[in-house]
C-alpha cells in the first residue's frame, strides 16, 4: 500500500491510542468473513431479521440463529426452541460458557433481569424497557470464567446499557462525496471570513535561510564536531546523524529555494498541491493550508483522500510560531503512570476554565453548520496539552507540570438514528488481514473536537456517511443469555495466545453496550456498509510477566476500547479493526 509523503508542518492529535496486535482468526462460524463466502451467513441473518412475527415477547432468537453448537450456547440453540422463547430466561443449558472453551470455572451469576420500570431508568423510556424485557437483559451482570490453565480470567461486573428504542433497524450507509461542495461547506463552517494561504509556500525557507543553516553545519565540521545534536552512534559504531548528508541536501535546497518567501492566498481545493508517494507517483487529492482568522488565531487546515480514508479533514490551532512538538493527551490514561507529576482532577477543571456544556455548545454549532443529520455528542473526556521533550534531551518524563501548556475537553460525536446511537469506540477500522491483501478498505465515520477556553483547538473529521434506507425494519435479536455465552467463550478463545508471552491476564469488563456498529455490506463494493445492532464489551485488564526472574505487573485499559464486538442479530464476532 502506498504511503504518502505529507509535506508541510502539521500538528499532533491525541497521543494516547489503542495498541493492538492481530490474532489469527478462530476457526469458528462465529467469525464471519467479508468476502463472497460470507454471503450465505449474512443472507440467513437478513432472512431471519426480516421475519417480524417474532418481534414481541415470544421472539426469542427465532429459528436457526447460526449460534448453534459452534458458539458454545448449548445444544438446544441449534433449533432455538428452548433459547429465550417467551419470558423464559433462555440460558440454553446454563452458564457453560465453556467447558468447550476451557472455562472450567464459569460461574454465570447474572443479576435479575431488569424489566419494567427499573429497566426504563437505563433504557431511558418505555421503549427501552420493552427492549430490555424482550432480550431478558439485566441492568447489571456479574460472572467469572477462567481458561484451563487458570492464568486467563474474564471477570464481568458490568452495567448493561440499552438504547431507548423498541427496535433496531439494519440501515444501509455509503460514503458521502468528498467533493468541492463539501470542502466549501467545511471551510465556511470553521473559517468564515478568514484568509487561507498555501501551507507549502507559507513555511518555505528562502535561499538566505538555507544558507545560514549551511554555514552552521560547516562550522561544526570545521570544529571537528560531527554529532552536534547528540544523536549518538549505531551498533556498528557509525554516527546516527550524517552531517555530510545534511550538508549535501541543504546545498540542493539552496538551489531550489526562492529568494523571498511567497505568501499565496488560496481557495481550499484539491489539485493545488501534489502529494508524492514513496514510489514516485503523485496524487493531487491533498490540500495543506494555513488559516489566519480575523482575531489573529492561526490553524493548520489539511484535506486528504486516499485508500481506506476517502475523506480526511484535520484542523489544528497553531498558537505560536515556536509552538512545536505539542501534544494533547487524554487525562485518565496518564493517571496510571504519571499521577505524581500530573495536576489533580480539581486542578484540571480549573485549568480548562470552561464547563463541558460550554465546550459542547461550540462543537454543536460547528456540527450544525456541517449539515450532518442526527450527529450528537456520544462521549467526552478531559485532555491536557504538553510540550513534548526533545529526543536528544535526557529530561525525564514529558508529562510534568512544567511542560503543561493547557487543558480542554475532547468531544466525540456519532450518529443517533431512531434513538439508537452508533457506539463510539477507539477503533478507526480500515485495517487489512495481512500486508499482502489487495482488498479495498474503508475506515469509520468519525468527528472529534478538542475545545479549550480559547475555543476549538483541533478537529478530526473522517469519512462522513450518507445514511440510506432500512434494510430490515425490526430484526430479531439474540437474547442476552445467548450473547453472553458467545462472549465468555470467545473472550477465552481470542485471548488464548496471550498466555504465551504473559504469565497471567485478567480482564475486568465493567460496561456492556448495545448500539449500532458499521460493517461492510456483503456482495457490494467496500464503500457500502450496514449499521447493525452490536454488543460491545468495555473495561481494562491486569497482566503479569517474568522479566529476568522478576515478576512485572501492570494494568492497561482504554475507556473506549471494546474487547469484543458481537453482532446482535446472528451472534457473529466482528473485528472492529477490520470492519467485519
Amino acid at each position: 500500500m502506498r504511503r504518502r509523503k505529507l509535506a508541510g508542518v502539521i500538528g499532533v492529535m491525541v497521543g494516547i491510542g489503542l495498541l493492538s496486535g492481530c490474532a489469527k482468526t478462530p476457526e469458528s462460524s462465529l467469525v464471519k468473513q467479508k468476502g463472497k463466502g460470507a454471503m450465505k451467513n449474512y443472507e440467513e441473518a437478513t432472512e431471519l431479521a426480516g421475519d417480524k412475527s417474532g418481534a414481541g415477547d415470544e421472539s426469542g432468537t427465532g429459528g436457526g440463529t447460526g449460534a448453534g453448537d459452534e458458539s458454545g450456547t448449548g445444544n438446544e440453540s441449534e433449533t432455538g426452541g428452548e433459547l429465550g422463547t417467551g419470558n423464559e430466561s433462555g440460558t440454553g443449558g446454563g452458564s457453560g460458557a465453556g467447558n468447550e472453551a476451557g472455562a472450567g470455572n464459569g460461574t454465570g451469576t447474572g443479576s435479575e433481569p431488569g424489566t419494567g420500570g427499573e429497566a426504563a431508568e437505563n433504557g431511558g423510556s418505555a421503549a427501552g424497557a420493552a427492549l430490555r424485557e424482550r432480550l431478558q437483559a439485566p441492568e447489571h451482570y456479574q460472572s467469572e470464567v477462567t481458561d484451563a490453565t487458570g492464568n486467563l480470567k474474564i471477570i464481568t461486573d458490568a452495567v448493561v446499557e440499552l438504547p431507548a428504542a423498541d427496535q433496531l433497524p439494519v440501515i444501509a450507509v455509503t460514503q458521502h462525496p468528498f467533493d468541492q461542495e463539501k470542502i466549501d461547506q467545511i471551510t465556511e463552517a470553521f473559517f468564515s471570513g478568514a484568509k487561507i494561504y498555501d501551507g507549502e509556500k507559507y513555511f518555505a525557507m528562502t535561499k538566505a535561510e538555507w544558507q545560514a543553516r549551511l554555514e552552521e553545519l560547516k562550522g561544526y565540521v570545521a570544529e571537528g564536531n560531527l554529532d552536534p545534536y547528540g544523536f549518538g552512534t549505531q551498533e556498528n559504531g557509525e554516527l546516527v546523524y550524517d552531517i555530510y548528508e545534511s550538508i549535501e541536501q541543504i546545498e540542493q535546497n539552496i538551489a531550489e529555494a526562492p529568494e523571498e518567501r511567497i505568501i499565496q492566498e488560496v481557495h481550499p481545493q484539491f489539485g493545488q498541491q501534489g502529494t508524492e508517494y514513496d514510489d514516485g507517483a503523485v496524487d493531487d487529492l491533498y490540500f495543506f493550508g494555513i488559516v489566519e482568522m480575523p482575531d489573529g488565531t492561526r490553524y493548520d487546515y489539511i484535506l486528504n483522500a486516499y485508500d481506506s480514508m476517502p475523506m480526511e479533514v484535520k484542523i489544528y490551532r497553531r498558537a505560536d510560531w515556536d509552538e512545536v512538538n505539542m501534544q494533547w493527551s487524554e487525562y485518565e490514561p496518564l493517571k496510571a503512570y504519571y499521577m505524581d507529576v500530573l495536576p489533580s482532577e480539581e486542578e484540571v477543571r480549573q485549568e480548562i476554565g470552561i464547563s463541558l456544556e460550554e465546550a459542547q455548545q461550540l462543537a454543536d454549532e460547528k456540527v450544525r453548520l456541517l449539515g450532518i443529520p442526527e450527529m450528537e455528542l456520544a462521549a467526552s473526556e478531559p485532555v491536557l496539552k504538553y510540550q513534548m521533550g526533545d529526543m536528544r534531551e535526557d529530561s525525564g518524563t514529558d508529562y510534568s507540570r512544567e511542560r503543561l501548556q493547557g487543558a480542554g475537553y475532547q468531544l466525540h460525536y456519532t450518529r443517533r438514528i431512531n434513538k439508537v446511537p452508533v457506539t463510539f469506540t477507539a477503533s478507526y477500522g480500515g485495517s487489512l488481514e495481512d500486508m499482502d491483501s489487495e482488498m479495498e478498505t474503508w475506515c469509520y465515520e468519525r468527528l472529534d473536537f478538542i475545545v479549550s477556553k480559547n475555543g476549538i483547538e483541533q478537529v478530526n473529521f473522517l469519512n462522513q456517511y450518507d445514511v440510506g434506507e432500512a434494510r430490515t425494519e425490526n430484526p430479531k435479536l439474540l437474547s442476552f443469555s445467548e450473547i453472553f455465552e458467545i462472549y465468555e467463550k470467545m473472550m477465552l478463545i481470542q485471548n488464548a495466545d496471550v498466555i504465551n508471552y504473559e504469565g497471567a491476564r485478567t480482564y475486568h469488563i465493567d460496561k456492556i453496550n448495545l448500539g449500532y456498529g458499521r460493517i461492510y455490506e456483503p456482495a457490494t463494493d467496500s464503500k457500502s456498509g450496514l449499521l447493525v445492532p452490536v454488543w460491545n464489551f468495555f473495561g481494562s485488564f491486569d497482566y503479569s510477566y517474568e522479566n529476568e526472574g522478576v515478576t512485572e505487573t501492570g494494568t492497561s485499559g482504554d475507556m473506549y476500547a471494546s474487547y469484543l464486538t458481537i453482532n446482535a442479530v446472528d451472534g457473529s464476532v466482528i473485528d472492529l479493526e477490520l470492519g467485519y
